[in-house]
């Protein structure tokens, strides 16, 4: 008797442990289905196919232009990369180049996710991420300006060229992470039945309404 009443309470818990595992992370989960809904302002659930596959496009377009832009003014360039060796991991200006398109890209992937998903770890990263691809952004005009070995003119050309990469990796990882999480809002709907309706436009009261009634 005292087995069968023991598995009859594990029955009798087991309902209570599947409301909890459902109610509890779903929970979170349609709240920020909701914050993205918002934010992004997806009208309606066929908008979100269309939106991830531009998002994508434009995300995917602007890296390839990058990766051109770097191979031609960069690597392909008259620069002498033996002259204003960087004091920060001793990189070379083509490496320094990778360096801030591969923290910057960084960067901006923690700080949106940060932003989404509300932790702290990825923010901490995004911040250092930051300050190094500032560092590599100054160190060359500071050659310049400093020293005699790096002309002014080559120093700014240089901060523009690490300038626009930054800039660059920046807005595209903006659209990576949008389309992302574009794709993963679609099958979170697609999971849980879940129709995203369109939006409602709130009527636009004008004064002579008022003054009638």
């Amino acid at each position: 008797m005292s087995g069968e009443t023991m598995e009859s309470s594990l029955e009798e818990s087991r309902p209570n442990e599947d409301m909890y595992d459902a109610h509890g992370p779903s929970e979170h989960r349609r709240e920020l289905a909701d914050r993205l809904i918002r934010r992004l302002e997806v009208k309606d659930h066929n908008s979100i196919f269309e939106m991830i596959s531009g998002k994508a496009y434009y995300g995917g377009s602007l890296l390839m232009i990058l990766v051109f832009f770097y191979w031609i003014f960069i690597h392909s360039a008259n620069d002498n990369p033996d002259i204003g060796v960087s004091i920060l991991m001793s990189l070379e200006f083509p490496n320094v180049a990778i360096a801030v398109m591969l923290f910057g890209l960084l960067s901006a992937f923690f700080r949106d996710y940060s932003r989404e998903l509300g932790q702290l770890l990825p923010s901490l990263v995004s911040g250092a991420l930051i300050i190094v691809c500032g560092f590599y952004f100054l160190e060359p005009l500071v050659y310049g300006l400093v020293t005699n070995d790096l002309e002014i003119q080559t120093a700014v050309w240089r901060s523009v060229r690490l300038g626009l990469l930054w800039g660059g990796v920046t807005y595209c990882a903006h659209f990576l992470v949008d389309a992302s999480l574009l794709l993963w809002l679609k099958q979170f709907c697609a999971n849980h039945d879940i129709d995203i309706s369109p939006m409602a436009e709130e009527p636009v009261h004008s004064p002579q309404d008022e003054s009638i009634a």
